[in-house]
């Protein structure tokens, strides 16, 4: 089994984790050994950092500790590198600070910027080390039912995904599982989806931010997991489709999920018939026996 490391998190998965700046990344082979994250307080009120955890500062934390002096500030790092922190993670950030820089190049203490939220950088980084422990393949996408049929939805940021889902899971026979992060797991010849725990029920929505599923959509048309039965790609006009990313692997009209094939399908952002219509048909298509043709 390879070994997760920090150079790992800054370079290989760096877009999957929203790295936006890394600094400090001296020892690029120091091992990731956990996939917990912890919130700092840098004010210390009351609460101390977990040992062999990593810790995360969400935004207003990142102000506390430019409020701080040196001395607090020092005394911050020195109980992070004493509890084994391997790294220091800025959610909703995307650049390091130069006085935080120093204090990383100072403890030697990687710092990286990531421009996720704190609770979808906590999702995303756990679903890393789990991939490495137990095969089990987080990718970004939305997971929806349509007509009984599976459909994970991928593509970039702002592509449309979430507002997709939502839309499939309102019609009738429709099912939402997952936003943002689906979990993959294969049984047999099946492969099985469902949110990670520390999103599940949640939705991402442009302008409101993270709210209930429940409140969006009927209790009734929340699935804890579903079948992936297939799979389609949302990519912007001028966009180069990818050979495969996360435990998939792109084949034309066919891909590989977890090694087992399903049909997938390029849809294009464009003008016209409503997304969610365009892969509602398509995954009809799939129920009929036409295998998304």
């Amino acid at each position: 089994m390879a070994v997760l490391t920090i150079q790992d998190l800054a370079e290989r998965y760096r877009g999957r984790l929203g790295i936006e700046d890394a600094g400090g990344i001296g020892r690029r082979n120091r091992p990731v050994r956990t996939n917990r994250l912890q919130m700092v307080d840098p004010l210390f009120r009351g609460r101390s950092h977990r040992s062999g955890s990593i810790p995360f500062l969400q935004p207003e934390g990142l102000i506390q500790l430019s409020r701080l002096p040196d001395s607090l500030r020092n005394a911050l790092f020195q109980s992070l590198v004493r509890s084994g922190a391997s790294c220091l993670f800025l959610a909703s950030a995307f650049s390091i600070p130069p006085y935080l820089a120093g204090l990383s190049r100072r403890f030697h203490l990687p710092v990286m910027a990531s421009s996720l939220a704190g609770v979808h950088l906590e999702s995303r980084f756990t679903g890393l080390v789990r991939e490495h422990r137990q095969g089990i393949k987080r990718v970004h996408g939305c997971l929806v039912v349509v007509s009984g049929t599976g459909i994970l939805i991928t593509g970039e940021s702002g592509t449309g995904k979430t507002t997709a889902a939502l839309h499939l899971a309102e019609e009738k026979g429709g099912s939402w599982v997952a936003d943002d992060a689906v979990d993959l797991s294969r049984h047999g010849a099946s492969i099985r989806g469902r949110a990670p725990g520390s999103i599940r029920g949640l939705v991402a929505v442009p302008g409101l931010g993270i709210v209930a599923a429940s409140g969006l959509i009927p209790r009734s048309h929340i699935r804890k997991e579903a079948p992936v039965d297939g799979v389609v790609r949302l990519i912007r006009p001028a966009e180069e489709p990818d050979a495969g990313w996360a435990g998939i692997e792109i084949q034309g009209e066919k891909c590989r999920v977890l090694g087992v094939e399903r049909p997938f399908r390029i849809l294009p952002l464009a003008d016209g018939e409503p997304m969610h219509s365009r892969i509602a048909g398509w995954a009809a298509s799939i129920n009929s026996g036409g295998m998304g043709s």
